[in-house]
């Protein structure tokens, strides 16, 4: 996540909605949870870090790690000290080659950044969240919750609503009860409500709903009646003027509409 420049916008993202939890795989859940502690902020993790994160015995602890370690996920740099295996090369590797459109999409959202000087985002849906699958920054840092990788909730921000809009109303009311409680039966309600007029027209507006301060427009992607997933551009509210909004609007639609259109053309 980059630095604020001018004025402190905080992330203000909540957590995205829990899948159902499958049953009888407590310890292959456990041992995968502390394999995806490591990030680009935690390269490394000891036996103490484990034991804060996850309420487990010393043994345990070891035991998962010796795990981890048997599958060459990871390895012992130094003495108490784990890091990720060259393993994880292949596996990122064979993720690069299922994301469908990132090398398409970049001069696209390059484009958007240079028209608008706003930090430009892909992001498509999965499962229950929407994820960032590719960005170009602007040259004015932003802190903002949607990173590449990083999976957020769909029922905040113009672009993760959007997603959320193309479900069908048994599948929107299956995502309305594995939220829980995360949502009031009236946020629901409001949500629901706010999503039919992005299902109609494709685009979407908010302030304020992922992180504090920012304002974001966004754009779906469809093609042959499939969703492709959304394009963004985000931006502080205070350095917007309508005039501008209305620039970055223009350039989230036409930014889409290229997009389909080389979808289309690949296909």
């Amino acid at each position: 996540m980059t630095d604020i420049s001018d004025h402190d916008i905080t992330d203000a993202g909540e957590p995205a909605a829990e899948p159902q939890r499958t049953k009888g795989v407590d310890s292959a859940r456990r041992a995968l949870q502390i394999l995806l502690e490591f990030s680009e902020n935690t390269p490394e993790l000891t036996v103490d870090n484990v034991l804060e994160k996850h309420d487990i015995s010393v043994p345990s602890a070891y035991r998962y790690i010796s795990l981890l370690r048997e599958l060459d996920l990871i390895e012992e740099r130094e003495k108490g000290r784990f890091v990720l295996s060259p393993q994880i090369l292949r596996l990122s590797r064979a993720a690069e080659t299922t994301i469908d459109f990132r090398a398409q999409v970049q001069p696209i959202l390059n484009r958007m950044t240079e028209e608008t000087g706003e930090t430009a985002l892909y992001l498509r849906r999965v499962n229950d969240s929407a994820v960032c699958l590719a960005i170009a920054e602007s040259d004015h840092p932003i802190s903002i919750s949607f990173q590449p990788g990083n999976l957020m909730p769909l029922y905040g921000g113009a672009a993760a609503k959007l997603l959320l809009s193309e479900l069908t109303s048994a599948k929107l009311t299956q995502y309305f009860n594995r939220l829980g409680s995360t949502l009031s039966k009236q946020e629901k309600k409001k949500l629901e409500l706010d999503l039919e007029p992005l299902r109609a027209s494709g685009y979407a507006e908010s302030a304020g709903e992922v992180d504090r301060g920012v304002w974001a427009a966004a754009a779906s992607v469809r093609t042959n009646g499939i969703s492709a997933g959304a394009l963004t551009v985000v931006a502080p509210d205070y350095r917007l003027t309508d005039e501008h909004k209305t620039q970055i609007a223009e350039a989230v639609r036409a930014g889409a509409k290229d997009f389909r259109e080389v979808i289309a053309h690949r296909s």
